[in-house]
């Protein structure tokens, strides 16, 4: 009798990843919304940036960072925000993800101090939406980044899961 749920490691072929871009976000200073019961809610105002490597750009100075941070847990991260390319082209950007780390450490983050991206798991998955036909694969594909948190910003290396 053959076991269904098992598959031939032969037959199936595993997700790939192509470094397509990378986003550096700028950001303000965060709004303290304060504890919800969840965790504490702050909005990260996203104020400008830069898009490099395949598509080429600039973080358009609106949009925020919906975060609620939790030292027991993973903090959960809701960034909306758009970015234009240098040839005029707008992109609207949602990205969902998480950071965790120690306690320590996301004191440290929390308070905008600088730590190394070893000490932190952060990524995320970006969903675009776009009206330029030449930029359609950005809606066609699945993506992920990896994130590095930054005294006044983030820097997120885009994938598209080939």
């Amino acid at each position: 009798m053959v076991d269904e749920t098992e598959t031939d490691s032969a037959d199936a072929r595993g997700p790939t990843l192509e470094h397509v871009f990378d986003i550096d976000v700028e950001v303000d200073e965060p709004i303290e919304i304060g504890d919800t019961g969840d965790g504490q809610r702050r909005i990260i105002p996203i104020t400008g940036g830069t898009v490099s490597g395949r598509i080429q750009g600039h973080v358009i100075s609106a949009g925020a960072d919906y975060q609620l941070f939790r030292t027991d847990r993973p903090t959960e991260l809701v960034a909306k925000y758009a970015f234009e390319t240098n040839d005029g082209s707008r992109v609207y950007v949602e990205n969902r993800g998480i950071r965790s780390a120690s306690s320590e450490v996301k004191e440290r983050l929390r308070d905008g101090d600088s730590v190394s991206p070893d000490e932190v798991y952060f990524q995320s998955t970006p969903r675009f939406e776009t009206s330029d036909a030449d930029l359609e694969w950005l809606t066609r594909n699945v993506f992920v980044a990896s994130g590095t948190r930054q005294p006044r910003g983030v820097k997120l290396a885009v994938y598209r899961v080939k």
